[in-house]
């Protein structure tokens, strides 16, 4: 409700693994808000069948009106590891989220109003997304977007290029102090594809982290204390509110049309509004 009446475009709830299915709070906050638009996502199509997510969508929309956006994607491979589900190699998670973006796709084909998004890292991904209504990318580093989006090439005027990163925004912001934000991006990190690492530069600095994480097969505060926060804040969004204007104009230079402000920030009543204050500063 604070995020509805604040003028936000749209709430996104996040769907964990064994730990809430966004849908059903999608349902929730549907009931108490009447403005925005509500995205439910990363739901992952090796969690959920594509039948499932059509029928949670479906549901949502012939209760709660034309107000739905969905995201798909594989989904955090040390969470779907430690939930049992099994992740696949590169080419073949590739195939089964073109798979299945094309068969939710067909499901929901009577509205036209609720938006498909694929969630994306690496370049099969990203170019496997230009099928979809548009990508939304889970890192923060200009560099990194500058590339995903020469890589996304051509694409429809429709497409939407977002970014979905973790995000820590407020008043007096220290990130390397916050556990919360530097394990968020830290996950995002580590499950990124060697190729990718390799790109960027980061498999040597990514290496301790990644040992001590296959070696305790959980990423704890002891894997996430091994990774720089150099490293950490390429995948992150943590700025104080007078910063945030900047680097959010910084994307929409690169071709940014949507920014959804990840977890942790809207886990506390205190980060939506700081948020929606910072919103506001930078629309002024």
């Amino acid at each position: 409700m604070v995020a509805d009446k604040g003028g936000m475009n749209s709430i996104w709830i996040t769907d964990y693994p064994a730990v809430r299915v966004s849908p059903i709070l999608a349902a929730v906050i549907a009931e108490k808000t009447k403005f925005c638009r509500i995205g439910v996502g990363l739901l992952s199509p090796l969690i959920y069948t594509p039948k499932q997510i059509v029928q949670y969508m479906s549901t949502l929309i012939r209760h709660h009106g034309n107000r739905f956006d969905l995201m798909i994607g594989p989904g955090d491979k040390t969470r779907l590891t430690d939930i049992g589900v099994e992740y696949g190699g590169g080419s073949t998670i590739v195939t089964r989220m073109a798979e299945s973006l094309e068969s939710i796709q067909e499901g929901l084909c009577d509205f036209e109003d609720c938006r498909v998004f694929l969630g994306a890292q690496g370049p099969k991904m990203i170019e496997t997304s230009k099928k979809s209504d548009g990508v939304l990318l889970n890192y923060s580093d200009p560099e990194m977007i500058r590339w995903a989006i020469e890589t996304l090439g051509n694409i429809p005027d429709s497409f939407e290029i977002g970014i979905f990163p973790p995000t820590l925004v407020g008043n007096s912001v220290h990130c390397n102090e916050q556990l919360s934000i530097r394990a968020s991006a830290g996950v995002v990190a580590l499950g990124m594809s060697p190729s990718l690492k390799k790109r960027f530069g980061l498999n040597k600095a990514l290496q301790p982290a990644a040992s001590l994480l296959n070696e305790r097969e959980k990423i704890d505060e002891s894997v996430i204390n091994l990774i720089d926060q150099n490293i950490i804040d390429r995948f992150c969004i943590c700025k104080t509110q007078e910063e945030i204007c900047n680097r959010a104009n910084q994307y929409g230079n690169l071709g940014v049309t949507l920014i959804v402000f990840g977890p942790p920030q809207g886990a506390t009543l205190d980060g939506v509004k700081q948020i929606i204050h910072a919103k506001k500063a930078c629309e002024a």
